[in-house]
């Protein structure tokens, strides 16, 4: 099936993950602590990720080619700078918030930036192969879920409207799913066997950057407590389970 048509099933998941994250305030109750840790747990889904399967098969792939290992860094290091330009010059002075203890829709200018950056990591996971995109899918899931249900919660505080505030919180759902699939469509014209390693190698940089400095930072921004750091490495090792258990086949 083309890569393309299984990015956008993956993306309807993700967005009915972020609107049941959205309604859960409506209908029941998450606590601040047990948002708080799964932030960390797909943290560390993301982290494990980048340095067990993405970061390995970007200079595999690359040296498979001919090219040296520094040319993967290059690429790498070119997405990651790549995503910390947009993040920064188009968020401009827009009002920074966390994904969780979220005070006001000033907010969603600054998070609206970041889940355009989630959405440009997660269609660069597919370059690695579906089943790493679907890891990737199931961690941002989890992030999403929890950002939506913060964000739901702190509007629900300071307006009464709630068809609105639905429609705002469908509408920044929607970001990160468009946002991957402009990028799933970039991606998709590139000719990797021509250039081997060097478009995953790029790809990772993006990926690196939203897991280290998003999810990682949310996850620590409240304290470094014993049970954080367990949530971390909880996601760390179950990466390093799966990709025990079941070994990636590489694109070559």
């Amino acid at each position: 099936m083309d890569s393309t048509v299984i990015f956008l099933a993956y993306a309807v998941i993700l967005l009915a993950c972020s609107m049941a994250g959205a309604l859960l305030p409506r209908v029941g109750h998450l606590g601040e602590r047990h948002a708080h840790l799964l932030v960390a747990l797909s943290s560390g889904i993301f982290l494990g990720l980048l340095f067990l399967m993405l970061l390995p098969e970007a200079v595999e792939e690359t040296e498979h080619g001919g090219f040296d290992t520094h040319y993967a860094m290059y690429a790498l290091l070119g997405g990651f700078v790549l995503i910390l330009c947009v993040d920064f010059f188009v968020k401009g002075d827009c009002a920074e918030g966390h994904s969780h203890g979220i005070a006001s829709f000033s907010s969603l200018a600054g998070l609206s930036v970041h889940a355009v950056c989630d959405g440009m990591a997660l269609a660069a996971t597919f370059l690695a192969g579906e089943e790493v995109g679907l890891m990737a899918t199931a961690g941002m899931c989890i992030h999403k879920f929890v950002v939506l249900f913060s964000l739901s919660s702190s509007m629900l505080m300071i307006e009464d409207n709630k068809s609105r505030i639905l429609k705002k919180l469908f509408g920044f759902s929607l970001i990160t799913p468009i946002a991957g699939l402009v990028f799933m469509l970039f991606l998709d014209g590139i000719d990797i066997d021509q250039y081997s390693g060097l478009p995953l190698s790029f790809a990772a940089g993006t990926f690196m950057y939203v897991a280290i400095a998003h999810m990682l930072p949310d996850a620590l921004h409240e304290g470094r407590d014993a049970k954080t750091i367990a949530a971390i490495i909880a996601g760390i090792l179950l990466m390093l389970a799966i990709s025990l258990v079941f070994p990636h086949e590489h694109l070559a």
